[in-house]
């Protein structure tokens, strides 16, 4: 099993509609290849994304989603080998964030950090990456972190 977790940017946010046609239709398409995981999605665009499944069809996957011009700004936060699924119960778990508390999520892994690298390499950190974001797919709404620009 293998996973492989991602953030973009929307080129043009999705109208609430809109998005959930795609979703109807990227589920559809998950369960033909296997795939599991979650997508988070921010009102301004922003998207957090784990994939889950064969390692040749999430890194294909992956590879659409780098050349599918709704995307820009991708960023591989971590890859590689897992024990088992964590979000095996969809094809596709979808979750609304605002931006400030998508920001905070993707703040966990900034890959402006000089160390970025090293510290994804650790399976650890992997790990810590994935229970975080279960996390935020278990947690009621307005459980979730609310950022705080002072803090940053």
């Amino acid at each position: 099993m293998y996973h492989l977790v991602y953030t973009s940017t929307a080129t043009m946010p999705f109208a609430p509609a809109e998005l959930q046609q795609f979703l109807v239709w990227w589920r559809a398409n998950n369960s033909r290849l296997g795939l599991t995981g979650i997508l988070l999605y921010s009102n301004e665009g922003d998207i957090m994304q784990v994939l889950e499944g064969e390692q040749p069809q999430v890194e294909a996957l992956f590879a659409v989603i780098e050349q599918d011009l709704r995307h820009r700004n991708i960023i591989k936060l971590a890859a590689g080998p897992i024990g088992q699924r964590l979000f095996g119960e969809w094809a596709m778990g979808y979750r609304m964030l605002d931006s400030a508390a998508l920001h905070c999520l993707a703040g966990y892994a900034n890959p402006n950090e000089p160390d970025f690298l090293a510290a994804l390499a650790s399976a650890d950190a992997d790990n810590e990456l994935l229970s975080l974001l279960r996390e935020f797919a278990d947690a009621p709404p307005d459980e979730l972190p609310r950022w705080n620009p002072a803090a940053t």
